[in-house]
């Protein structure tokens, strides 16, 4: 396997890693920690932008 191949397999899981407590909290309705939260790292962002965080990051994931 090239070195390529490793990266792509590490940011892959990076990314789905990611996407779960987002999509997760967003389903559930709580609002979570987001890059798009006001103030930026501090402040929660509401259930419908971490469902929309979680979706982005889980198809990054994918592809």
């Amino acid at each position: 396997m090239e070195w390529n191949h490793s990266a792509a397999y590490l940011f892959g899981g990076v990314f789905l890693t990611n996407s779960i407590p987002h999509f997760v909290s967003g389903v559930m309705g709580r609002p979570f920690q987001s890059p798009f939260a006001k103030p930026p790292g501090q402040g929660l962002s509401s259930s419908t932008v971490n469902v929309l965080w979680g979706f982005l990051t889980w198809w990054l994931a994918m592809f």
